[in-house]
């Protein structure tokens, strides 16, 4: 029986929207110059899990999440901004 959850789902809205979290963390990591290798680690993950949440495949913990709003030096907000819509970059 396969897997419907959102998690495995491309078209879901939560996927779309853990695309988009993803891509703001992009933008904020590359806006700083800093490697993926650099932020996970300064936030205390595995730099292959913290490339998997950049791409959208993986789901994040609120804890991490608040260690890469740090490591990044923005509010947590800022990582949340706008993720109601599943198209905004």
């Amino acid at each position: 029986m396969p897997n419907a959850s959102p998690a495995f789902d491309a078209d879901s809205p939560v996927v779309a929207r853990r695309q988009a979290f993803g891509r703001r963390l992009r933008a904020l990591r590359t806006g700083l110059g800093r490697t993926q290798a650099d932020i996970a680690a300064e936030a205390g993950m595995d730099r292959a899990f913290y490339v998997n949440v950049e791409g959208g495949r993986n789901n994040i913990s609120l804890d991490k999440i608040f260690s890469l709003a740090d490591v990044l030096g923005v509010d947590v907000a800022e990582l949340f901004r706008g993720l109601n819509s599943s198209t905004d970059t």
